[in-house]
């Protein structure tokens, strides 16, 4: 018997933040829901190329959640070890 296909994904704020959020998925949210974009910039899992985007394409509260992580990347002398930031409200 064939199983019928799961139902779409409710693409929410947790949803864009989840490290375990695929990538195709998150990829999604950032080229179609720009209400969420600035909740993939706090996704441990965003890669710098899909940072690059998110800058370049913006969206709401997106410049403010760049800067938030950029600045907590150099108190933390962080490189590319992007650390999640979970006490910050975007």
């Amino acid at each position: 018997m064939v199983e019928p296909p799961a139902p779409p994904i409710e693409l929410t704020p947790l949803v864009a933040c989840s490290a375990d959020t695929a990538q195709d998925v998150l990829w999604h949210i950032a080229e179609y829901a720009p209400q969420l974009r600035k909740w993939l910039v706090a996704n441990p899992s965003a890669t710098p190329a899909m940072l690059e985007y998110l800058a370049q394409v913006g969206g709401p509260g997106v410049p403010e959640a760049l800067r938030i992580l950029l600045k907590s990347l150099e108190m933390n002398g962080s490189g590319s070890d992007q650390p999640f930031i979970a006490s910050t409200a975007l």
